[in-house]
């Protein structure tokens, strides 16, 4: 087919273009309400309905869909000493403070917190006292040098010996003294843990570079003769550090055995105590009232060998 462009009015008609003839004006579709809550589906074409609620059968385990969920209701506390987790309720808060139950008839309150016991300072002097009778000595104060034990007492107070029973790790216990039995500890040994000897005064001697060796051990005071002793004077206990414990032997005269000081040692430290207590009877007696009862004796003073 010819088409003459130069001749519009003689141009066939156009039937591919009938949108040129019959324009529609554009209108922007009406707002769509705002689907109901908890639907599941998304419907454009229509404003959703809202659903009838659909009660569940008792037990049903289907999950209907076709129902908004409802609102959990408020779950009640937990029972006290449950153990689960429960997330959908705020955690109470602790009680301010909880009372401490009463234990063998004792009234409920706080717990009393144990104070650390005094330690003995380098270059000073530590008296121990009815109201203050322990004291402890340092790793270096326990370990270092010797430890000696002297009984500073004038003549007056009597014929005065002193010993001590004494416990080692490997569980041997004996006594050691000058009188009635071995001067060193253990028996016969080329390296003593304690040695009794007498200088001016009454005195034992712990070598240090063993204290891992000695548990524990009770200095005890008595007479030689068996008379009775006018106490006086002072214990005097003395580190190589300088550290100086010093116990006052000012008591009553009497006779049998007085056990005047313990010794403990506790994770390398030696806790030192005043006993000062009298024992009616003999040194077996005596040692025995504290616990040292693996000794064997030919006498009342003499220990088996």
């Amino acid at each position: 087919m010819n088409i003459d462009v130069h001749a519009p009015d003689r141009a066939p008609a156009r039937t591919d273009l009938p949108f040129l003839r019959h324009r529609v004006r554009f209108r922007p579709a009406a707002q769509q309400p705002a689907p109901a809550a908890g639907s599941s589906s998304l419907d454009l074409s229509s404003p959703p309905s809202r659903p009838t609620a659909r009660p569940a059968a008792a037990g049903s385990s289907s999950l209907d869909l076709s129902s908004p969920p409802s609102r959990p209701a408020a779950r009640p506390a937990a029972a006290a000493g449950s153990s689960s987790l429960d997330l959908s309720t705020p955690a109470a808060a602790p009680p301010a403070a909880v009372a401490t139950p009463a234990v063998s008839g004792r009234p409920s309150g706080p717990r009393r917190v144990a104070r650390p016991l005094p330690r003995a300072r380098s270059g000073e002097r530590t008296l121990l006292t009815p109201k203050a009778p322990t004291v402890t000595l340092n790793r270096l104060q326990s370990g270092i040098g010797v430890l000696s034990v002297e009984a500073a007492c004038s003549p007056a107070v009597g014929d005065l010996r002193i010993g001590a029973a004494y416990q080692l790790a490997d569980g041997h216990s004996s006594i050691v003294s000058r009188v009635g039995a071995s001067s060193t500890a253990p028996r016969n040994s080329r390296r003593p843990v304690i040695v009794a000897r007498a200088e001016k005064y009454e005195r034992l001697v712990v070598d240090l570079r063993q204290n891992r060796l000695l548990e524990r051990m009770v200095v005890y005071g008595f007479s030689e003769s068996g008379g009775q002793l006018n106490w006086g004077g002072t214990l005097v206990l003395r580190t190589a550090g300088g550290a100086r414990v010093e116990l006052p032997l000012d008591r009553p005269a009497s006779g049998g055995v007085t056990v005047l000081l313990s010794i403990y040692n506790v994770r390398g430290e030696f806790v030192v105590r005043a006993e000062m207590e009298n024992i009616a009877g003999s040194i077996r007696n005596a040692v025995q009232a504290y616990g040292f009862d693996l000794i064997s004796w030919l006498d009342d003073r003499t220990p088996v060998a």
